[in-house]
Parts: C-alpha cells; sequence; structure tokens
C-alpha cells in the first residue's frame, strides 16, 4: 500500500506570507527619498533563482553575492513586492494596477529577465481602453519607457488608436494645456504617431457555403482549395456537384 500524501500546506505561500521567515537567507532594503525611513522586503535566495536567471547568476554564480541585504535604489518597495510575489508564484492582479505601476513592474521584469510577466504585463496594457482624463498621462509615460520598447508600443498602440477615434475628446484635452509646454509637445507627437498608424481591417466574413475566407466563389475544385467533408466551393454546388 502506497501512503498518501499528507502534506496539505503550500509551502510557498507560507513562507512568502510570513515576514520576516526564520528560513530567509537574503533581504533588500528601502530607503524612503522624502522621509529617509528605511524598509526591507525578506526572501529565499533558491526561490529567486529559480524564477530569474539574474538571480541564479548573482546568488550562484562564479562572483556569488556576498551581501546578505541588497539595497535596491531603482524601485518602490510597492512595485518590487509584486515583483517578489511573482517570483513565489502567487497571483497578481494587473489588472488593478495604474500605468505606472505596471510601468515600474515591467522594468523590473525587464531587469530580472521574467519574459512571460513582460508578456503578461503587455497584453494587459493592449486590452484597456484608453479614456480622455488618461490619454495624456499614458503618453508622457511611454516616453519615459521608450527604451522599454514593448511596454513603451503598448501604451502608445492604445493612445494612437483612442486619437484616431475621439478627436473631440483629445481637443478636449488640448483646452487645458499651455501652448509651447512639454505637454503639449507630447500630445502633438502623439497626434502625428497616431496620423501615421493605420487602423486593423475589419475581419473578413468567412463563406458559410465554401468554409473559406475569401469565398472561393468562381474558382475550380481542386485538392489544394478543398475545404472539408462538409464544405465545398460555391463552383462546385452550382456544376450540381460534378468535379
Amino acid at each position: 500500500m502506497v501512503d498518501p500524501n499528507i502534506q496539505t500546506i503550500d509551502l510557498v505561500s507560507s513562507i512568502r506570507d510570513v515576514s520576516p521567515c526564520p528560513t530567509c537567507d537574503i533581504s533588500f532594503s528601502f530607503s524612503d527619498e522624502t522621509t529617509g525611513e528605511k524598509s526591507e522586503l525578506f526572501a529565499h535566495k533558491l526561490i529567486l533563482a529559480c524564477g530569474s536567471p539574474v538571480f541564479m547568476a548573482q546568488f550562484y554564480g562564479l562572483i556569488k553575492e556576498r551581501k546578505d541585504s541588497i539595497p535596491i535604489e531603482d524601485s518602490s518597495i510597492e512595485a518590487f513586492k509584486v515583483f517578489l510575489d511573482v517570483l513565489y508564484n502567487k497571483k497578481v492582479p494587473l489588472n488593478d494596477m495604474d500605468f505606472p505601476f505596471l510601468g515600474e513592474l515591467f522594468y523590473l521584469a525587464d531587469k530580472y529577465r521574467l519574459t512571460l510577466l513582460k508578456s503578461s504585463i503587455v497584453q494587459e496594457v493592449s486590452s484597456r481602453k484608453m479614456v480622455a482624463e488618461k490619454v495624456l498621462e499614458a503618453a508622457k509615460l511611454a516616453e519615459i519607457y521608450a527604451p522599454l520598447e514593448q511596454f513603451s508600443n503598448s501604451l502608445h498602440q492604445i493612445c494612437s488608436s483612442f486619437v484616431r477615434d475621439n478627436l473631440e475628446g483629445v481637443l478636449g484635452v488640448f483646452e487645458d494645456e499651455e501652448v509651447g509646454e512639454e505637454s503639449s509637445r507630447i500630445l502633438h507627437r502623439l497626434m502625428a504617431r497616431a496620423s501615421r498608424s493605420k487602423p486593423k481591417p475589419p475581419p473578413v466574413p468567412i463563406c458559410k457555403n465554401c468554409n473559406h475566407d475569401a469565398c472561393l466563389n468562381g474558382e475550380e475544385l481542386t485538392k489544394k482549395n478543398f475545404g472539408g467533408c462538409f464544405y465545398f466551393p460555391c463552383s462546385f454546388h452550382r456544376s450540381g456537384g460534378d468535379l
């Protein structure tokens, strides 16, 4: 008889939710630029190394990290905490995050080479519907993150789509900006980008008779264009079924 698996504890969640955990062997330190307040996040080298090749090289490579605490100066503690949650395989609600926070998270994913997280963030940004109140903020952010092309392009894409389809809303944004200010210049560049981008063509309907896109109407039936056991080119039906 094989003993059943009686382990019912989610080890990753358990050790992640307890901070600092007795088994933690690395910490990341942060300093608030305004107040100077110090804070730390604790983690496990092995788990981080399994999720990121950068951490693998840092903790177990030829030149190993000797410090027990690593200062983080290029990320907020909030974004870095979510980033660590991802490495611990915890679900993070990308749909609840604003564009600046997603930008921070994408930067960390790029820095530590988390390809799947980068793709998820781009997909989340691309799926959002832009509104007039957010278009200027998103356009500014797209320029700030220009070196991170995937993230920047996804922001530019939804901004350009909004500009093409909502000219009146864009003019409303212009009314609130002073001529010559940086915001005004960003809006001009956004409109220029939108004018160069082409909207996606509408989907071509598939013929219900021949099951092809576009319809094979008028074409001779061949082995190459044969659509399957239950679908035949329109010309086949008009010919009375003769091949």
